[in-house]
């Protein structure tokens, strides 16, 4: 089998970069002027391969850690529509309740850390199971909790449950999902971040003022139980750790135009398991797989660890000299620690301000003001996710063929302003105490810049690294919450010195400023993977990998 190094040593070949490849083909043969659709990365012919699954079982178990998004997202969410009965109940100030969500993301700044390495190690079925039944645990425990330092404990204990979440769900569309379909899957991984962090805080707003915040913890501690049982019976390992060896890595030349294996018998899992007679190219509508290889058994695909021989330090490590060695993957962890800044303000000034005059909202009023930042960014999603696999496809087809990640970026112009013109208009709206129907549609418009903004920023390094997936999403991970830790402490003393519409103004700007380097990534974003490309490799080697083409 051909290793990494190489593969790499044929540089003087001049081998396309990580992430380019011949996405859309001419079929020459009887169907002349046909655009064929090439799968990548290149599977195995070994049914058992997650990227071979039938499309039932990707469903499955796409659908059951989408269903734990959800619920994940919205235990981070909905505490700030529960302050003003909390100072009541448990005796606080609204201060302490701030430090108390900066613990929440020490919590998820350290969870990806501590555990997305046991996912790489152990397998991810293992760390959904054991986060799940951690998040379980603290939402009976924040319903029942009497003082302030058991509030800190539950949202750390919360914060180190959810975070796995946040990368361990990209590497489960690494493992299932082809190229053309990541952004697509993406788009739908953001509309269930956007669905618990706007939509169910909504139902837990109306639960709370009707019965009490601690009920809606109880009801979210429900759904962890439901979820916890689907992860134990249902949820099918996604780490593959093949059988059969003798797969032959080719390296591509851009005089080449399938760079594929010899030999290779796989099948669309998209399609009907149908047994072609002959050896075929891997293109999305003509595919065979080795029949002949036994599906693994239940107690395989079900097993509690997955456990594989490489080291389980370095993952502790890597992912901080992947974040800085790689502009695509600082990029994306600036592009999204952003994002997840200006959801946490636009949440706090929602929190401290609207229980006051003029608005006198109640916990539900303010729940259903996350209905425009959820229809916002469902709508961004759909932009970013569906029509960004569409344009890709535009794109290629104008490229010769060959796919570059860096054209994701190409249709972001749009929510990049939606999203400053959102923050501005949210901040300037409130501070005049206008009708809450503005703030309202300037959430939308935020909305629709995350959405669009984060689907390709995040679908981008799959792309561009898939080999070092975990790797690069623990490091994005720990930015994105490392730098939401001192938000909370920020908040009020920037209110009091420039007031709302001057910081949401700020805030504006310098969303603006970061969204811009999406234009000095789409000029240079190629030449830096081909720059970098042998570091990748080694990267790659170190996990074990046949670089995918």
């Amino acid at each position: 089998m051909a290793s990494v190094g190489n593969r790499f040593s044929a540089e003087d070949t001049h081998p396309l970069p990580p992430g380019t490849f011949k996405l859309i083909r001419d079929d020459g043969g009887e169907l002349q002027n046909r655009k064929v659709l090439m799968l990548d990365p290149v599977p195995t012919n070994d049914p058992n391969e997650p990227l071979n699954w039938s499309t039932l079982r990707k469903s499955v178990n796409y659908t059951i850690v989408m269903g734990m998004t959800i619920i994940i997202f919205t235990a981070l969410s909905i505490q700030q529509i529960f302050w003003q009965q909390m100072i009541v109940d448990l005796h606080v100030t609204y201060s302490q309740l701030n430090q108390s969500m900066s613990v929440n993301f020490v919590g998820l700044a350290m969870g990806c850390v501590l555990f997305i390495p046991l996912a790489k190690k152990y397998g991810r079925r293992p760390i959904y199971i054991v986060s799940t039944a951690l998040m379980l645990v603290t939402s009976f425990w924040t319903s029942r909790l009497e003082s302030l330092a058991e509030l800190y404990i539950c949202n750390l204990l919360q914060g180190l449950a959810g975070a796995t979440n946040e990368a361990i769900a990209e590497i489960t569309i690494a493992d299932l999902f082809f190229v053309h379909h990541r952004g697509t899957m993406n788009g739908l991984y953001m509309i269930m971040v956007m669905i618990g962090s706007f939509l169910t805080p909504m139902a837990a707003g109306a639960q709370a003022t009707r019965q009490g915040w601690r009920w809606s913890y109880k009801t979210m501690g429900i759904f962890n139980a439901v979820f916890l049982v689907l992860f134990i019976f249902f949820y099918e390992e996604t780490k593959y750790v093949p059988v059969l060896t003798g797969r032959e890595s080719i390296t591509p030349t851009a005089d080449e135009e399938h760079p594929v294996s010899k030999d290779l018998d796989i099948k669309s899992p998209l399609q009907d398991e149908t047994k072609f007679s002959a050896p075929v190219e891997p293109s999305s509508d003509h595919h065979e797989l080795d029949l002949t290889i036994p599906m693994n058994p239940w107690t395989r695909r079900l097993a509690l660890v997955t456990q594989t021989p490489e080291s389980i330090w370095p993952y502790y490590y890597r992912p901080f000299i992947v974040l800085i060695s790689f502009p695509a993957i600082m990029f994306t962890a600036l592009q999204y620690a952003a994002g997840v800044a200006w959801l946490t303000i636009t949440a706090s000034v929602l929190a401290l301000v609207f229980p006051l005059p003029p608005y006198n909202f109640t916990p539900e009023q303010i729940g259903f003001m996350s209905v425009g930042p959820f229809i916002g960014n469902l709508i961004g999603s759909v932009y970013g996710g569906v029509l960004g696999d569409w344009s890709i496809k535009f794109f290629s087809r104008r490229n010769k063929g060959f796919y570059e990640p860096e054209m994701r970026l190409y249709i972001l112009h749009f929510p990049a302003l939606f999203m400053a013109g959102g923050l501005i208009m949210f901040g300037t709206t409130i501070s005049r105490g206008m009708h809450w129907i503005y703030p309202s549609i300037a959430g939308a418009f935020f909305g629709f810049g995350l959405g669009g903004v984060g689907d390709a920023v995040l679908t981008l390094v799959i792309d561009s690294y898939r080999d070092i997936t975990g790797d690069a999403f623990t490091g994005i991970a720990f930015i994105r919450n490392a730098v939401s830790i001192g938000i909370p402490f920020a908040i009020t003393p920037w209110m009091e010195r420039d007031g709302l519409q001057n910081m949401f103004i700020a805030t504006g700007f310098i969303s603006l400023a970061i969204t811009g380097l999406i234009i000095p990534m789409v000029i240079w974003g190629k030449d830096s993977r081909r720059k970098l490309a042998g570091k990748y490799y080694r990267f790659a080697e170190m996990q074990g990998h046949n670089v995918s083409t």
